[in-house]
């Protein structure tokens, strides 16, 4: 199962994550950040808490976009990418959500 955040980012997020990426010191390619993020978020979602244990991958990848993606993917951006920092990423993700709706 592949769960993927390449839709369009909320109205409400849209200014955030422009200004993650026009920042200067975050050179990495964005596709390796993209990748980071979906695969933090399957490992977010398989570590999910009991409180969100009936939503589906997809259903916590829609909490992801909505709630936290500018923060996640600005994790993933400062990774550059990098696979070996999924957990770290996974953990943000998870920190947020955890706050919001667990």
């Amino acid at each position: 199962m592949h769960a993927t955040l390449n839709r369009q980012v909320p109205s409400h997020h849209q200014h955030a994550v422009g200004q993650i990426l026009r920042t200067p010191h975050l050179n990495g390619p964005r596709d390796l950040a993209e990748q980071l993020l979906d695969k933090a978020t399957v490992t977010a979602w398989a570590l999910r808490p009991d409180g969100l244990a009936a939503i589906t991958l997809s259903q916590y990848a829609d909490l992801v976009l909505f709630d936290c993606y500018p923060l996640a993917l600005k994790h993933a951006l400062l990774h550059r990418g990098d696979r070996r920092h999924i957990r770290t990423v996974a953990d943000e993700i998870t920190r947020r959500i955890n706050r919001r709706f667990a």
